[in-house]
């Protein structure tokens, strides 16, 4: 791992995303879902060895994939091991990949997909909740815990029970820095209180033990909180620049938060984008000097902003193709902390292409 890259990739101790995005049901335009055909189907299974619940249950796993033939089990301990692991699936041309792991593990291998697209096409993938947050593979993966999801999975791509699998296409969010470090990718980008809600969790509610759903309702109402009344552990403004397909739409602006999805719906339906316009990439910040968050909050949380949601009052929301963005500080993609600075020049948030998961 170089100087540059994210802390805690494909680490046990994984950071919790605030706001884990909670993915909208409705169509989103993509490429169309891949056909899978009849009979058994080659599953290609990526384990991160790191995850939080796969150091627990890895051997447990393991022995279940040895019953399936079909099913090839792969385990991997760095990022290196990832792009190895994928290497070989192509080589057993696999007609379905899964990825057990947490959401940190899960945007990784996306973008090792669309980086270096070792498949000769865009394979279905399946997702098991392996690591320490697993808000994407609880929206968009195999339900049940990880060992009752796996045999369901590998039932499954065996040819049983075939007609219960729904296929969810997806966007993903491309994440380019200007200082020349690799791409990023992911479904959700957060700056300002975001951070802080993220270190609150990480300090306060994982040690304790709450995670997924639960950790995550209470990080977010305590950085909320903590907003509305001005606490400085989160109330902590950052100053960015904003540029949206090319035309400037924030100088120098003051921030408590900066929220960017390809997405519209967040963690629990929450759907805090009204902008108007086409284009994958969602943005809502709120001011630095907004007032009134509590009493303004039911509007924002369901995306009608009326007229007190508005430029005036602190709060904006914009939708487009390109977000160019500029600011010193922390970036949160999808759990990964990447620090960046101004002066290295913007960070580009785009589309970054489409994935066909399999609901189980």
């Amino acid at each position: 791992m170089t100087a540059a890259e994210p802390k805690g990739l494909l680490a046990g101790g994984a950071v919790a995303r605030w706001p884990l995005p909670a993915f909208d049901e409705g169509e989103v335009q993509g490429e169309a879902p891949a056909a899978l055909r009849q009979g058994t189907l080659r599953l290609g299974l990526l384990s991160n060895a790191n995850s939080g619940r796969n150091r627990r249950q890895l051997d447990r796993l393991e022995a279940l994939a040895q019953r399936y033939p079909h099913v090839t089990h792969l385990p991997t301990g760095h990022g290196g091991e990832v792009r190895e692991a994928l290497a070989e699936f192509a080589r057993r041309e696999i007609d379905v990949l899964a990825i057990n792991g947490g959401d940190g593990t899960v945007a990784r291998v996306l973008g090792e997909l669309l980086e270096h697209e070792p498949f000769s096409r865009r394979l279905p993938l399946a997702l098991l909740s392996g690591g320490t947050a697993n808000m994407t593979a609880g929206r968009l993966g195999v339900r049940g815990s990880l060992t009752r999801a796996a045999r369901r999975l590998f039932d499954w791509s065996a040819g049983r029970h075939r007609g219960a699998c729904e296929m969810l296409s997806r966007p993903i969010l491309r994440v380019r820095f200007a200082d020349g470090r690799d791409n990023a990718y992911g479904m959700f980008v957060g700056a300002g209180a975001v951070i802080q809600g993220t270190e609150y969790a990480h300090r306060k509610l994982h040690a304790r033990g709450l995670r997924d759903n639960a950790g995550l309702a209470i990080a977010v109402a305590r950085t909320l909180w903590g907003l509305s009344r001005g606490d400085c552990r989160f109330k902590r403004p950052v100053r960015l620049c904003l540029s949206l397909d090319g035309h400037a739409v924030l100088e120098e602006a003051s921030a408590s938060i900066l929220l960017v999805s390809s997405l519209p719906r967040l963690f629990c339906g929450v759907r805090p984008f009204w902008g108007e316009g086409a284009g994958a990439v969602r943005t809502t910040v709120i001011g630095g000097d907004a007032e009134y968050l509590l009493r303004r909050l039911p509007r924002l949380l369901a995306g009608r902003p009326g007229t007190s949601l508005c430029a005036a009052e602190g709060f904006y929301s914009y939708t487009g193709h390109r977000l160019s963005l500029r600011l010193d500080g922390e970036l949160n993609l999808d759990g990964e902390l990447h620090r960046v600075r101004r002066c290295h020049g913007p960070v580009t948030v785009e589309r970054g292409g489409d994935f066909t998961f399999l609901r189980l």
